[in-house]
């Protein structure tokens, strides 16, 4: 959120642009995978039903928050993301 605001105040409007459908579908995917793990939304009647429920949608809903991190990773500034990178968990300097 702080580089999209940098981006906004410095009127680098092709870079906001670039940015905030992304920082949009991150809050959106980030939800949907809170609402994926609330224990009423997870089934009770049995192990094979959780690891279908699992499967079919936590997985599905934490591979989708990890796709629109990734791609932004690759455009916020490195100062700015308080993640271990990639490139810097897999060639540690």
């Amino acid at each position: 959120m702080r580089y999209l605001t940098e981006l906004q105040a410095s009127g680098l409007d092709h870079l906001v642009g670039e940015v905030e459908p992304l920082v949009k579908e991150l809050h959106f995917a980030i939800l949907k995978l809170e609402d994926a793990n609330l224990d009423e939304n997870h089934p009770e009647d049995s192990a094979q039903k959780e690891a279908v429920y699992m499967r079919d949608t936590v997985i599905v809903a934490m591979d989708d928050v990890r796709d629109v991190a990734d791609r932004l990773e690759k455009l916020v500034a490195d100062d700015l993301w308080p993640l271990p990178k990639y490139s810097e968990m897999l060639f540690i300097k």
